[in-house]
């Protein structure tokens, strides 16, 4: 009989990896830790199949395992956050001994790089495997299956909101203070750029057929594996964003605005608070409720180039959502008890597919599904109609974004000298006079709205579109706040021509004859999309007039990029 040593088994998630591995018929469960008394009602419970195993992760790992000698080594404790001084300390103490290795990890650089240990691992001929939790073991292949009828991958969307009641251990609460505030790099509109953990508040809603609903749980960025290894899995994968967060309002807000002393390095990070906030946790864990849940969106575009969008819901009910980022490991150490893994270091997304996971969350009360929907028409396209797909492909995809994106290219800019020119390009923010500069536009995808950020050499201004109905048909309009301009698009075979049809000033109708004079084209010249906006005044002074050419930008792989 195969013995695998838990360390941490009596915590949160280890206890629950140990009564799960308990009920198979192929291993003794050796319960890692250094108390026993906080073991003890759990072996009670599990009788012989599991005994109290001392030990300390922090002390001689390598020597404590050789008078241990597990077969295969599952670590629950943590935190992971990664060592410079001594990197991967357990895991390499277990390549040594020839002892299989399982981790819990959700640390970012902790799981991402655990392929250094491959050829060790390889050459000892054991199997270790890094981020066997909900992220990324359990995400990333939710990611994978609702891929699998995309032809590319534009964006990912996770979420994970936690029942109130679901009690963190002091480690895992130390591991989630560590970033909070922190820069977090994020693959965003095809570059990576800096977050900073638990801003970017957003409400988050769950919604599986036939259970009640999750409704408006407020989630903010998290440093997680995901972050790293998605963009490595997909190459043209343009955004990807993880959120997590606490049941209750006020505990989300309180850690954001925490994170503002730790942005604003008026305190190196909140760690310290990790033994108050998880009593204070425990003190008031029953102001909520038992239900926790988690939800996955992929966005990409199938072989016929139709965008579409997958949602994968999961909602625990009955308290039994902290048993989810115990899963993946105990499926890990069953591939391993068949002899299914490969020799090597592997991330948990590496091994594990959404199938793996289809027997263990029976015996609970967890519910998933699966939605899949066409996305709507492109802002441009539902302005313009059949219009729309007599235009130059080129064109045409610079306006079929399915979601935020960036294009570069580059441009020269003209500026007329007219005083009231000059203030009316001050005021709008238009970029000064230069020639063949690097220009960079950012398009934020929303339903029914685009935001454009321009960079013309480091100069930005943006403003955001959107559309309404007029004289019974729709039209396009502009914000460059607090004044609106209405367009009309003319789409024919050699491109797009844009002209003005009214303006407003916070949304009070301004005389046309005071509009200022636009003449904007969109064409294609060897290949690359062109654009050429020309804006002038009324009685015909140049206020801006820009020019050039864009194209797509790959999506990189790297966060120091950034």
């Amino acid at each position: 009989m195969r013995k695998i040593l838990v360390i941490g088994g009596a915590g949160t998630f280890g206890a629950r990896v140990v009564r799960l591995l308990a009920a198979r018929d192929d291993c003794h469960i050796l319960v890692g830790g250094r108390n026993p008394a906080r073991a003890a009602a759990l072996l009670t419970e599990l009788g012989d199949k599991a005994r109290f195993q001392p030990f300390d992760r922090v002390k001689d790992v390598a020597a404590q395992l050789g008078v241990i000698q597990p077969w295969l080594v599952i670590d629950a404790a943590g935190p992971f956050q990664f060592d410079d001084v001594q990197p991967y300390a357990v895991p390499r103490a277990c390549i040594a001994r020839g002892i299989h290795y399982v981790d819990l990890a959700d640390s970012r650089r902790f799981v991402a790089d655990i392929g250094a240990l491959k050829d060790a691992a390889r050459d000892a001929e054991v199997t270790v495997i890094s981020g066997a939790s909900s992220v990324p073991g359990l995400s990333m292949a939710v990611v994978a299956e609702l891929a699998r009828e995309l032809e590319t991958i534009d964006a990912i969307d996770i979420a994970l909101s936690a029942s109130n009641r679901a009690t963190a251990g002091p480690n895992v609460t130390q591991a989630i203070l560590s970033y909070v505030g922190k820069p977090i790099g994020l693959q965003k509109s095809g570059t990576w750029r800096q977050g900073y953990g638990w801003q970017e508040l957003v409400r988050k809603s769950f919604e599986v057929t036939g259970r009640t609903s999750i409704q408006n749980r407020w989630v903010g960025l998290c440093d997680v594996p995901d972050l790293d290894l998605l963009p490595r899995r997909y190459p043209t994968l343009a955004n990807v964003t993880f959120r997590a967060g606490a049941e209750l309002a006020i505990q989300n807000l309180a850690l954001w605005l925490l994170s503002f002393a730790v942005r604003w390095r008026l305190i190196r990070d909140l760690s310290a608070l990790s033994p108050f906030l998880t009593r204070l946790q425990r003190l008031f864990r029953r102001l909520g409720t038992d239900r926790s849940a988690m939800s996955v969106t992929v966005i990409g575009r199938d072989k016929t180039g139709t965008a579409r969008q997958a949602i994968w819901t999961l909602i625990a009910e009955g308290g039994h959502g902290p048993w989810v980022p115990s899963f993946a490991a105990v499926i890990a150490a069953g591939k391993l008890l068949r002899g299914d893994m490969p020799a090597g270091a592997f991330t948990a997304s590496d091994v594990l597919q959404l199938a793996d996971f289809t027997d263990l969350p029976q015996r609970f009360h967890l519910f998933t599904e699966t939605r899949h929907g066409v996305l709507p028409e492109p802002l441009y396209a539902q302005v313009m109609g059949a219009a729309f797909a007599a235009m130059p492909p080129e064109v045409q995809a610079m306006h079929s974004h399915p979601a935020s994106t960036q294009v570069v290219g580059r441009g020269s800019v003209s500026r007329g000298n007219h005083p009231l020119a000059r203030l009316v390009g001050y005021l709008f923010r238009f970029p000064p006079v230069r020639s063949d500069i690097p220009v960079a536009v950012t398009f934020d995808i929303r339903p029914g709205a685009e935001s454009w950020r321009r960079d013309f050499g480091g100069h930005r201004f943006g403003s955001r579109l959107s559309s309404r109905i007029k004289d019974g048909r729709p039209i396009l309009t502009e914000t460059f706040w607090p004044f609106t301009f209405d367009f009309d698009l003319d789409g024919a075979a050699d491109g797009l021509d844009m002209h003005i049809r009214g303006w407003r000033l916070i949304g009070l109708p301004l005389p046309r004859s005071l509009a200022p004079v636009v003449r904007a084209q969109e064409r294609v010249a060897e290949g690359r999309f062109t654009f050429d906006v020309e804006i002038a005044l009324p009685w015909g002074p140049l206020v801006v007039r820009y020019r050039g050419f864009l194209l797509p930008l790959q999506a990189t792989s790297n966060a120091a990029d950034i």
